[in-house]
């Protein structure tokens, strides 16, 4: 019998895929679950890889790669795919936005339904950090730290973001049709969403050029199903 986190997983993969492919197996008796064309590998106890998507359990984190893709300028995204907006977005990935939804329910996000028709945002908190390598040093910075307030004057105040996890709309998964992960402007059909009262602005988020790594550096996304994070820092 499958546990219900998988027959949540098997769900959206038809949705997605149209078909499962083979039947899956509980992970934890298996190394591999075919779920459409994409495996499931369970790499270590409790930790998963799904396409280019890692995922812990326990930690409640996922975890993917982009680049950065602007230093400067006005912005409306965070994250999106190459077929997104890539002119108003800090990180680009070739992560795709359904391998990063279903990690999300691997490890327990609700959103607010694929399927629901609100167009307010609601779902689950998480924070994102972002690590890149500078010569031989590993750098940390949470994602308010690469977006400027010019209402504020500051950096982006570090609060939750949401997780909404887009919509079905006539069969189609909208997040992946559109390439939207991480809006930073009000966008109910992106994965995840900013829950500042500034989201409705579209003329005060910029990129902060001074802590933004240059262009096309390698970032590695880190979602964190958890709001306050158990190890959070107590940064001014």
């Amino acid at each position: 019998m499958k546990s219900p986190v998988l027959q949540k997983i098997f769900f959206v993969m038809i949705c997605f895929a149209g078909a499962v492919s083979s039947r899956a197996k509980e992970p934890a008796d298996t190394s591999t679950s075919q779920l459409g064309d994409v495996p499931l590998q369970q790499v270590a106890p409790g930790i998963f890889q799904l396409g280019s998507v890692r995922l812990n359990k326990e930690r409640k984190t996922i975890q993917f790669p982009a680049t950065i893709n602007m230093t400067n300028g006005l912005i409306e995204y965070l994250v999106v795919t190459g077929i997104g907006k890539l002119h108003e977005s800090i990180l680009k990935t070739d992560t795709e936005p359904s391998q990063i939804h279903i990690a999300m329910l691997f490890i327990g996000a609700q959103g607010a339904g694929t399927n629901s028709i609100r167009t307010n945002i609601s779902g689950d908190k998480f924070t994102i950090e972002l690590n890149w390598k500078n010569g031989g040093s590993e750098k940390h910075a949470y994602a308010e730290d690469f977006i400027f307030n010019s209402k504020t004057k500051s950096p982006m105040s570090k609060v939750a973001w949401i997780y909404n996890g887009s919509k079905l709309i006539d069969g189609t998964f909208i997040a992946q049709r559109d390439g939207s992960i991480v809006a930073i402007i009000s966008d109910p059909l992106a994965l995840a969403n900013n829950a500042q009262p500034d989201r409705d602005n579209d003329e005060i988020w910029f990129v902060k050029t001074n802590a933004v790594p240059p262009l096309n550096t390698a970032v590695e996304v880190t979602f964190q199903l958890e709001w306050p994070p158990k190890n959070a820092k107590n940064e001014k």
